[in-house]
């Protein structure tokens, strides 16, 4: 722990610069970041989202958990702004909201101090050392939920055994995607690993997605195709290959999604470079997205109207060293997948659903534009991909009721 102190105060400065960051936003304040609120909070259920992703994922467990228990009360920290945002829009007043302070040790101990919890609920993998000692010498009892351990990760975590030792021996529960993923967690020294699946998986599609359908609007568009999550080195290379295809197939639409707010700008400024017809989400009417050869998505939480107006989704964040991002909701929505070479954060869902035939790996970028040109022709092939891709997740779903299970057998008894 020793080094891991250290580590936090050489990191400082990044961490400073990544604060002033946050504060740019209406809805933080510096002083979170040291865990002062100006109120005390009692809660029954505590639920650490890092940020979007996760507020999204743990959706589905939350709505069961609220269902059994419509009286207890829910917190949900996120680390960051856009995190917080995504718990206003998707939960509203049905749960409470706080930044989880930086992990310094005054931070989290001014942080605990005002809350009172009896379960800290972790999705995903944010083990942050001195949140869990101190969680745990205040008795909360502490359930990491979709835990995962890739390999890669894993290496790291074995450099330094006796810091992994104490560290995945505080929760009292690991809640794991898969049995690789229990072994590692095992291996480090976690006391209790349960395989629950992921509850990814178990994302439900918004009906106002569905009654929303936006591609009702692009009726006359020859294709549709969405580059989802994207960063940058990646948006010149998919615009390169929505030339290509606009070389032999004019009307089709480009939908293209940066990952992070901060870059709408500039990858709009980048479209308008190659193509005449450019729009934004946030000032193009949905009546006019027709006329457009791109329309940049810069929007926060409407990836799943893209996907649904979509007919085939390219999961950027593989054509670089970033990892990839999740493929199960286009997925959910019958959209063929394409992926670049890179999808290590996602290797077994992202591999499974091109397994099953529901997406195709692009190793070389070039890839992209040949295929969507093969399934403009070959229309019956393009359904029966997108198909495969949903049986896949609907194989694969499950794993709320299992956690439910997990977190709540006290409960059980009573």
């Amino acid at each position: 722990m020793k080094m891991y102190q250290l580590l936090l105060m050489v990191l400082t400065p990044i961490i400073w610069l990544r604060l002033l960051k946050f504060c740019q936003h209406n809805n933080y304040r510096l002083k979170q970041a040291f865990g002062i609120h100006k109120t005390s909070l009692e809660v029954d259920i505590w639920l650490h989202c890092a940020s979007v992703g996760e507020v999204m994922a743990v959706r589905g467990f939350l709505d069961a958990w609220q269902a059994k228990h419509p009286q207890q009360r829910v917190l949900i920290t996120t680390m960051t702004p856009t995190g917080a945002a995504q718990v206003k829009k998707v939960f509203g007043k049905r749960v409470s909201h706080r930044y989880l302070p930086i992990d310094w040790q005054g931070s989290v101990r001014r942080f605990l101090k005002q809350l009172t919890a009896k379960k800290l609920l972790i999705v995903e993998t944010e083990l942050w050392p001195n949140l869990l000692v101190q969680a745990k010498q205040k008795q909360i009892d502490i359930y990491i939920l979709n835990a995962r351990m890739s390999a890669r990760s894993f290496e790291k975590y074995a450099k330094y055994p006796r810091f992994s030792q104490k560290i995945m021996s505080i929760p009292d529960q690991f809640c794991a995607h898969s049995h690789a993923d229990a072994e590692r967690f095992q291996k480090l020294g976690a006391q209790s690993v349960v395989v629950t699946g992921n509850i990814k998986f178990d994302v439900v599609v918004d009906e106002k997605v569905l009654r929303s359908n936006w591609r009702n609007y692009l009726a006359d568009k020859l294709l549709v195709w969405v580059a989802a999550s994207t960063h940058a080195k990646e948006e010149e290379l998919l615009l390169m290959q929505h030339r290509a295809l606009q070389t032999e197939y004019p009307n089709t639409l480009m939908v293209l999604v940066p990952r992070h707010p901060e870059r709408f700008d500039f990858v709009y400024k980048l479209a308008c470079q190659r193509f005449q017809k450019v729009g934004r989400r946030s000032d193009t009417p949905i009546e006019d997205w027709h006329t457009l050869d791109v329309l940049i998505g810069d929007s926060m939480g409407e990836m799943m109207y893209y996907f649904q107006a979509s007919d085939i989704v390219f999961m950027a964040g593989s054509l670089i060293k970033r990892g990839g991002h999740n493929p199960i909701e286009p997925a959910l929505l019958a959209k063929p997948i394409l992926v670049g070479e890179y999808t290590f954060n996602f290797a077994d869902i992202t591999e499974g659903i091109i397994q099953a035939g529901g997406g195709i790996r692009c190793k070389h970028v070039e890839v992209v534009s040949k295929l969507l040109i093969a399934y403009i022709n070959d229309t019956g092939a393009l359904r029966e991909t997108g198909r495969a891709a949903q049986e896949f997740v609907k194989q694969n779903q499950g794993a709320v009721e299992r956690l439910l299970d997990q977190v709540d057998v006290e409960n059980s008894y009573q």
